[in-house]
């Protein structure tokens, strides 16, 4: 059965949880090996990925990425951070082609289009029916 980078991220940040300075370092550096004897060294970024995601969620913390045609003023975005009921870190992208309004992405999961783009698209699909 292959290792899939999620259960490796799940495995280290398991073995690393309230473990002491030096021993966290020698727990990575024996991750690294074992990585390297299963010809997995090239999953790296998607376990460091996974392993981010994964703290993240046992820390009850949502990632929220907020896109706009332009960058957002920061009460604006201190606005949209008030929102959530729990803690957020939140991402901020640019895209020139949204004509206004944002999209909102929660936990890579979760997507609200407010943008006047994505309006436009299902004015235009309506009209067309």
């Amino acid at each position: 059965m292959k290792t899939t980078p999620k259960q490796y991220a799940i495995s280290l940040y398991e073995a690393v949880q309230g473990a002491p300075k030096a021993q966290t370092d020698e727990l990575v550096e024996n991750f690294v090996k074992v990585l390297r004897l299963n010809n997995n060294l090239s999953m790296g970024p998607r376990i460091i990925r996974e392993y981010q995601e994964y703290d993240r969620k046992q820390k009850g913390i949502s990632k929220v990425k907020v896109t706009s045609g332009e960058k957002l003023p920061a009460t604006t975005m201190n606005a949209i951070m008030k929102h959530f009921d729990q803690q957020v870190e939140l991402e901020e992208a640019v895209d020139e082609t949204l004509l206004g309004g944002i999209v909102l992405e929660i936990d890579e999961n979760t997507l609200i289009d407010g943008s006047v783009k994505k309006k436009l698209e299902n004015l235009k699909k309506t009209i067309n029916q």
